[in-house]
């Protein structure tokens, strides 16, 4: 083979490398708003993970991640996922408001299997996330440097500092209200939070993410300015994740957090298909429902959402189309691919 033969042949198989990666990123990445209550479950964490690759592979681009639950190893602990993947400077933003509604107890801090733990293993900066600045004015600075209708909220938690986002006043960031940010700067919220189409458990309860701040959940299901698409209860449910983080190294604090979580084993990817779906759209991998409203019943001790179908609201959820065993491989190639 000749010089001229073999560095053809190089640069061939170059570009069949490339090819994949230059189309998972073909069109500007999503500009991504992350908003979590990583501490009592292990989702967020994947859910996080997940994003990370999809920003690797040139799909989306992290503008802020922000917490949503009361625990101040949660903050250290997205830092520490942050720092694996390169991007340090992501900035973090915690909650002020204090969770209301149903249940009662929500004064109390979040319990946490592995926040803390990670925190202590992994490098990071923030040392509590108390110390992270308010996550409503965070948004509010992230927001107003956009351009109008480019940015994707993804919430994977309580809607506490959505709430805040949405009644906070003009500022010397922008002159306009939280309402009238987000209807300039955001063309759609991704949801995980709610049960479809029937909103309610045997037990009579609604799903987690909406009813532990059910006032926070009343207030922006019923206000949220933009289009909105939920990943339901029952969509994340039967996509199964994290068995295959043992493949992944020691050194990684997603693994860790699976590890301390459940030993390693699968769990329910109820964030990570929210992810998903607010980077590649909905269509790759589900339906979405006909237009209706995602209505809140905030009571006590109960607090759930009702589906209300209508035309005249901008609310959808995802209906199964892909296997859940496919998404669940698409999600965990993302989970445990190394940073870049």
């Amino acid at each position: 083979m000749t010089t001229t033969s073999r560095c053809s042949h190089l640069l061939l198989a170059a570009l069949v490398v490339l090819v994949p990666c230059a189309a998972a990123a073909a069109g500007p990445p999503v500009r991504v708003v992350f908003d979590t209550d990583m501490a009592s479950d292990v989702d967020d964490v994947g859910a996080l993970a997940t994003l990370h690759a999809l920003a690797d592979l040139g799909e989306a681009e992290i503008l802020a991640v922000g917490i949503s639950s009361r625990n101040e190893h949660t903050g250290p602990c997205a830092d520490a996922i942050d720092t694996w993947y390169h991007r340090p400077d992501i900035p973090i933003g915690s909650p002020r408001a204090l969770p209301a509604g149903a249940p009662r107890d929500t004064n109390e801090d979040t319990a946490s299997k592995y926040a803390e733990e990670v925190g202590r293993r992994f490098p990071h900066r923030l040392g509590q996330t108390s110390a992270a600045p308010d996550a409503a004015l965070l948004y509010r600075k992230v927001l107003a440097a956009q351009p109008d209708a480019s940015v994707v909220m993804v919430s994977v938690g309580f809607l506490t500092n959505l709430r805040s986002l949405l009644d906070s006043p003009p500022d010397a960031v922008s002159p306009w209200t939280g309402e009238e940010l987000v209807r300039r700067k955001v063309r759609l919220w991704v949801c995980m939070g709610g049960k479809f189409p029937d909103g309610r458990f045997a037990d009579g309860n609604g799903e987690y993410n909406l009813r532990v701040d059910s006032a926070a959940s009343l207030r922006v299901l019923n206000d949220w300015p933009t289009p909105v698409v939920f990943s339901g209860f029952e969509i994340g449910a039967r996509v199964l994740t994290g068995r295959r983080l043992r493949e992944a190294p020691e050194a990684n604090p997603v693994r860790a957090a699976y590890l301390l979580f459940n030993g390693l084993e699968d769990r329910e990817s109820w964030d990570q298909t929210a992810v998903l779906c607010a980077v590649r759209g909905a269509a790759a991998y589900w339906t979405e429902s006909e237009p209706g409203l995602c209505l809140m019943h905030a009571g006590m001790p109960f607090a759930f959402n009702e589906w209300i179908p209508t035309p005249r609201k901008s609310h959808r959820y995802l209906v199964e189309k892909t296997s859940p065993a496919e998404v669940s491989r698409i999600i965990e190639d993302l989970m445990v691919r190394p940073p870049r």
